[in-house]
């Protein structure tokens, strides 16, 4: 038995199935992620290493050269590119395409633990990171208000930071810009002579003095008490009053060799927000997840968040991915709609008869719905490359759907009855229609399967 005399033959069986289906379909549909563009993956990884004050010269021979020829010996490399500035050295490693990311990421961390140790003292740690098109931000806030940038930030990372992080879908947030404090202590070279010290007495002695240490446990009765000394700086005082050495019986205090004052970090950049000194605030999503409704769901504990936030602190939405992704969609969604009407409206110009219009009519909306059953089950989203392709797929289908009907139509005229001319003139076509269907597909093949 054929599958259109199956049709014919079993039809509440067959309506079943289409219904069951369709809600599954319907159902995936409602969890399909909503983006601008498919997550891609570039077969790239990047080595940033910073090494703060250090000319670029200098960078280039202690740490760029050194990562280039380490990770050169990574399996699948294609290219290395680097870029030496000052403070900061970046390694880009290209990988032939297919390489598993993970794995080449890892081989290379795994390659650059070979130099740790030949890499100068004072630099960080490598730092090795994937490019991704789904590691963009997808909210950008220039945020203003408060007595300066230093407490706004601090503001910031206390109470709007931990909200934001606990949202579904979010990955991170990031908090950029403004005052950050840095307690400097300002050296006095010739009294730090005169006391017969060096600076490397001075900084040896505040990183001891500066720890929390832990004193083990005391057991009384039935309780167990946690002991730790604690000896980390709470204010400049303190830092002031740290006894530096022992001259004899005269103990020489840091305020004796230097001031100690509470500032801010060297600017090296500013973010300013509508002329006003501001901090920037960017959210990053987790992969695969809604960009629109994370976005929503951000927005949305922010406005609840407003009558405890200051009077005066301002978010500005400098870039909202959320904005762009719904007018592109809708757009796109939009256009493949009206092709849709337009070509049902065409079939029934053509034929005109309303039954075969109305199976097409009911057939496009079906199959679509269908088709989010695969886009979730291979994790995709929909965005401008799956709409397209789904626009793409309806005018196939309406294709087919009008050769089927106008030969179904044709047996009709001919004097069969209803059921045995859907067969007939379903089976007839059946295997044109799937050459041509395969034909189209193959066209498209070789980008598939183009590396």
């Amino acid at each position: 038995m054929t599958l259109p005399e199956l049709s014919v033959k079993r039809k509440i069986t067959v309506l079943m199935i289409i219904l069951i289906v369709a809600f599954f379909g319907v159902l995936a549909l409602s969890r399909l992620g909503l983006d601008m563009m498919p997550e891609l993956e570039y077969p790239a990884v990047s080595v940033i290493t910073t090494y703060e004050g250090v000319a670029s010269e200098e960078i280039e021979n202690l740490l760029t050269e050194p990562i280039e020829e380490v990770v050169g010996s990574v399996e699948n490399v294609k290219h290395i590119y680097s870029t030496s500035q000052e403070g900061l050295s970046a390694v880009i490693v290209e990988f032939e395409w297919g390489v598993n990311l993970d794995f080449a990421a890892q081989d290379v961390r795994d390659k650059l633990s070979w130099i740790t140790d030949y890499l100068p003292d004072d630099a960080d740690s490598s730092l090795v990171v994937k490019f991704s098109t789904s590691d963009y931000p997808i909210l950008y806030y220039g945020v203003t208000g408060m007595e300066d940038t230093r407490v706004l930030r601090t503001f910031l990372d206390d109470n709007v930071k931990p909200k934001i992080d606990r949202i579904e879908g979010v990955a991170s947030v990031y908090i950029m810009g403004g005052l950050e404090r840095e307690i400097n202590v300002f050296v006095d070279r010739d009294r730090l002579t005169a006391h017969n010290l060096t600076i490397e007495a001075l900084i040896a002695r505040l990183a001891h003095e500066n720890v929390n240490v832990s004193g083990g446990h005391v057991v009384r009765g039935s309780s167990e008490y946690l002991v730790r000394t604690m000896g980390e700086y709470e204010d400049v005082e303190t830092i002031s009053d740290t006894i530096i050495a022992m001259i004899g019986d005269t103990p020489v205090y840091v305020r004796d060799v230097a001031v100690v004052k509470d500032t801010f970090k060297e600017i090296r950049n500013r973010s300013r927000t509508n002329h006003r000194p501001s901090v920037i605030l960017m959210v990053m999503k987790q992969a695969g997840t809604n960009t629109v409704n994370v976005t929503n769901r951000i927005k949305a504990t922010l406005d609840e968040m407003k009558p405890r936030m200051p009077e005066d602190l301002a978010l500005f939405p400098v870039m909202d991915q959320s904005h762009i992704i719904k007018k592109v969609t809708q757009n796109t969604g939009r256009n493949a709609m009206a092709g849709a009407v337009m070509a049902i409206v065409m079939v029934f110009f053509f034929l005109w008869n309303w039954r075969p219009t109305t199976i097409i009519a009911f057939a496009v909306p079906l199959s679509a719905i269908t088709t989010a059953i695969g886009l979730y089950a291979f994790d995709y989203t929909l965005n401008v490359m799956t709409l397209g392709g789904l626009a793409l797929g309806v005018g196939m289908l309406v294709d087919n759907a009008v050769v089927v009907i106008e030969n179904i139509f044709r047996h009709q005229e001919e004097g069969e009855a209803p059921d045995r001319a859907a067969a007939e003139g379903a089976q007839e076509v059946g295997m044109a229609i799937t050459a041509s269907t395969l034909t189209t597909i193959s066209v498209f093949l070789p980008m598939a399967l183009a590396s």
